[in-house]
């Protein structure tokens, strides 16, 4: 061989490794900005999935902060019935003394009236409590409702002129 073919064989040699680092390169060059775009779309979702991380603390929050002010109602609205039950309590005490007030008004009354049977089985120490008034002979006074104390007709014999007679309970019955 000669040296001009050694030299064309080198040459030709020469050539296709660049040609082979040219075309090395390009690949990797491209690869790296496909890896550049990988990592960029990757970022795009952090930020999403920041943007929907930020949205979720926020209304976690803002549901916090509901739930705080329902339990301040809740307390609110604890210490308001409390304060109703106390107010409720003293009205129910107010009740028991002028119920016992009135009871002893209704003892003395019938003491003194003449029209009212004063069979002592039904009275204990000169007192009549509820159950006595509600089983109270004729003429004595009874709670309809547990309201205030009344007559009725029939215990007294009253009449309104109208023929027909008055039943026990004192309703007007026309026969």
């Amino acid at each position: 061989m000669d040296t001009s073919t050694i030299i064309w064989i080198i040459v030709a040699v020469v050539v296709v490794l660049i040609v082979a680092a040219l075309i090395a390169r390009r690949s990797s060059a491209r690869r790296v900005e496909a890896q550049r775009a990988e990592a960029d779309s990757i970022r795009e979702e952090a930020r999403e999935h920041d943007r929907e991380l930020r949205a979720r603390e926020a209304r976690a929050e803002e549901t916090e902060a509901q739930a705080a002010a329902a339990r301040a109602e809740a307390d609110r609205k604890a210490a308001e019935a409390k304060r109703l039950e106390a107010e409720a309590e003293r009205h129910g005490q107010g009740a028991e003394e002028v119920r016992a007030v009135r009871d002893e008004h209704l003892r003395r009354a019938e003491e003194r009236d003449p029209d009212v049977d004063t069979d002592e089985r039904y009275r204990d120490d000169d007192t009549a409590d509820a159950d006595e008034v509600d089983r109270a002979p004729l003429g004595r006074r009874s709670e309809v409702d547990g309201s205030d104390p009344v007559v009725s007709p029939a215990a007294t014999g009253a009449r309104d002129g109208r023929e027909g007679d008055y039943g026990r309970e004192g309703d007007y019955r026309r026969d």
